[in-house]
């Protein structure tokens, strides 16, 4: 999805809102959102976008400790 969204900032076209990597981030899939930045250099000097998603990271691992699959 990072490597689609700057293809379409590239392209001046729709792009895919920051709230949905916010989501996706807090559900589980934060491991590929930054991999995502990083492989497509995309975000990465935003801070807004990086506090974000570092907000859902740690949402993410408060649900896994929640639903006691996190020790």
């Amino acid at each position: 999805m990072m490597g689609l969204d700057k293809l379409s900032a590239k392209l001046n076209t729709r792009r895919i809102p920051e709230n949905l990597f916010f989501v996706l981030s807090a559900v589980g899939g934060v491991l590929g959102v930054v991999l995502g930045m990083l492989s497509f250099h995309h975000k990465t000097s935003k801070t807004s976008f990086q506090v974000k998603i570092a907000l859902a990271a740690v949402l993410s691992l408060g649900l896994l400790f929640v639903l006691g699959l996190v020790p």
